[in-house]
């Protein structure tokens, strides 16, 4: 019996030993735990490179597509639609048919012009071989020039009864039908560009008064505007990137025109055209359809820049900020153009070099007096939060400093 004093003394000290023990180890989780949900409310400094690229500056405006040629076609001549061969949509070549009207009359026309021309032309002849007076033969010789003017109109009018298309494209209106009756004060017109004789801009999506429009649907331009505050920067031939609306391939263009009279001003607001045109007959482009126009007013090849954001004035200097060893320092820079999000850098940096790009906490102060990045928990100089420990690493053992 007295044997069971010191074993049950000895177990008594043992349990109390792995109380303390376990209070211990309990305590230090329990500080763990804190400080690791505490490291989890850091936020990471975002790190990015100075990149070296080609920088745009460029001119941005809408616009509509245009067929760059454009036929606005109407019988000369009076008379009865007889065919219309021409359908919306039916690809024409130059001299093409595209409708006729009733010649009969205008035939017999030629017929009856040439007839005077030969008996003119006879009687002038016979003057000049019986030796006639001057008066006399100048009076024969007005005689057929006037024959042979009207022959000509006959013969034009002849050959205006045929319609036909002076461009290669794409019928784009019918506004005629067999039995129709034309009249003598028709007239066609050609248009290159957006253009028209009259000065408008024609679209070839909107009604024409013409009976039969042609348009190209190889060769496009854009008809733009821009403001009086962006006009100064535009030159003929500057390139142009254009989107579109609804796609994302862009294709492109050069500036063809830019007129110095303001089409229209709002709110005392000018507006200028600006005609664009597209390189190359890419497709997808169709008369009528908007898209929006980029115009590249300057490009710089190999520019070194970072990101706007990442600069900061410090002592009335620009600075960013990089990282070295854990700490933030300041790296002072001078700066170049601003190209919205980015900005060039002329010295201070060299391409791939890293800085922070977003604003992040910090932890505690360096005997430098620089700020050390807190990647951690709270609490010491350690990444992680702990003096010698790792980020996401374990905690320290139970008791130790």
């Amino acid at each position: 019996m007295r044997l069971s004093v010191p074993i049950f003394k000895g177990h008594k000290h043992a349990i109390i030993g792995l109380a303390v023990a376990l209070a211990v180890v309990v305590g230090g989780v329990g500080a763990w735990t804190v400080n690791r949900s505490s490291s989890s409310e850091a936020a990471t400094p975002t790190l990015v490179s100075a990149t070296t690229s080609t920088m745009r500056q460029s001119v941005s405006a809408t616009g509509t597509i245009q067929p760059a040629s454009r036929a606005d076609l109407s019988f000369v001549v009076s008379g009865t639609v007889t065919n219309v061969p021409a359908a919306v949509g039916d690809p024409v070549s130059v001299g093409a048919t595209l409708a006729t009207v009733d010649s009969a009359s205008l035939k017999t026309a030629v017929t009856l012009a040439q007839a005077t021309v030969t008996a003119d032309q006879d009687q002038l002849s016979a003057q000049q071989n019986a030796a006639s007076s001057a008066v006399q033969i100048a009076s024969s010789q007005a005689q057929l020039a006037a024959a042979h003017s009207r022959l000509t109109d006959a013969q034009t009018a002849l050959a205006g009864a045929t319609m036909t298309s002076p461009i290669t494209g794409t019928v784009a209106q019918v506004n005629i039908a067999v039995g129709d009756k034309t009249g003598a004060s028709s007239s066609a017109s050609i248009s290159s560009g957006s253009s028209s004789s009259s000065g408008s801009s024609p679209s070839s999506s909107a009604s024409s008064t013409a009976q039969i429009v042609v348009i190209s649907t190889t060769s496009w331009v854009v008809d733009a505007s821009v403001g009086s505050e962006d006009l100064p920067k535009l030159t003929k031939g500057l390139q142009s990137e254009i989107t579109p609306t609804g796609s994302t391939t862009k294709v492109f263009g050069t500036v063809k025109s830019i007129a110095i009279v303001a089409s229209s001003s709002s709110g005392g607001s000018a507006s200028f055209p600006v005609t664009i045109a597209v390189t190359g007959s890419p497709k997808g482009l169709y008369a009528g359809g908007a898209v929006d126009v980029a115009i590249i007013v300057k490009q710089v090849e190999n520019v070194l820049t970072v990101p706007t954001n990442a600069l900061h004035t410090e002592n009335g200097k620009t600075v960013v900020h990089q990282i070295s060893d854990g700490v933030q320092v300041s790296t002072p820079v001078t700066v170049g153009t601003t190209y919205g999000p980015a900005t060039q850098i002329l010295s201070g940096l060299k391409a791939a070099d890293k800085v922070v790009g977003t604003t992040f906490r910090v932890g505690g102060t360096n005997p430098n007096g620089s700020n050390r990045l807190r990647q951690g928990g709270a609490g010491g100089g350690g990444t992680g939060g702990f003096d010698g420990g790792g980020f996401n690493g374990p905690p320290p053992a139970a008791g130790g400093s």
